[in-house]
């Protein structure tokens, strides 16, 4: 006989459920990052400050979660995941395959580059947004590259999702939505989350979340160059 409640069993459950999850998602990021070149210079070197076009960002992306996108079988609208994915507007990774089932592509960079959209050339959503890794590879050495407690509204903001804090590069890219406050709190918004939806309920897709600076890999800010005028 079990020496556990079936209450136990189910949150045990559940949490080898998250380990998977995550397991999932690193296994499909090492294949995002196979064969990675960098695509941009990387000597620029100088103060960044936020660009006009942050606020274009901002609104999109709370536009996406007001339209409740939600992993397949999470009850909104999954099909919005293959336009961020696959649409020269966002990601344009056009050999993918449609998003049809959870787990089958590492969309949290797919999500920032479809709200920062055309706005940005089109080299850097297609070749740096897709993964931590080709964040860190390519912007790590150059101004992009912003201390952690000077997280701005709009910022690609990439966090630890376990407490391992591994690997280096970090596991997940998230917008920030605010700055942190004296408790190192700050809010997003992301995808390929669980978190908040319009709904004010707690799921899996299109999210806003709170997140400590205690779990913050690395911060980056776009500069004048990284944009399509």
């Amino acid at each position: 006989m079990s020496r556990y409640t079936k209450a136990q069993l189910e949150e045990k459950l559940d949490i080898l459920e998250h380990q998977v999850r995550r397991y999932r998602r690193a296994f499909n990021q090492i294949n995002i990052d196979v064969e990675v070149n960098k695509t941009v210079n990387v000597n620029i070197e100088r103060n960044v400050n936020p660009h006009e076009h942050v606020h274009y960002v901002l609104k999109n992306a709370e536009s996406e979660w007001s339209d409740n996108i939600t992993e397949p079988g999470e009850g909104g609208d999954s099909s919005r995941i293959t336009y961020y994915i696959k649409n020269k507007n966002a990601l344009g990774w056009t050999w993918e395959d449609d998003y049809v089932k959870n787990g089958q592509y590492a969309w949290c960079g797919a999500f920032a580059a479809a709200v920062y959209g055309p706005k940005v050339r089109f080299n850097i959503r297609q070749k740096i947004f897709p993964s931590c890794w080709r964040l860190y590879d390519n912007w790590f050495e150059t101004s992009r590259h912003q201390d952690k407690a000077s997280i701005v509204p709009g910022d690609l903001v990439v966090v630890f999702t376990s407490d391992e804090q591994s690997p280096y590069y970090g596991n997940h890219i998230t917008i920030a939505r605010t700055s942190p406050n004296k408790d190192g709190e700050f809010h997003t918004i992301e995808g390929n989350a669980h978190g908040v939806g319009p709904d004010q309920t707690w799921r899996e897709g299109v999210s806003k979340r709170t997140r400590n600076l205690k779990d913050v890999a690395h911060v980056y800010r776009l500069i004048d160059e990284d944009y399509d005028e």
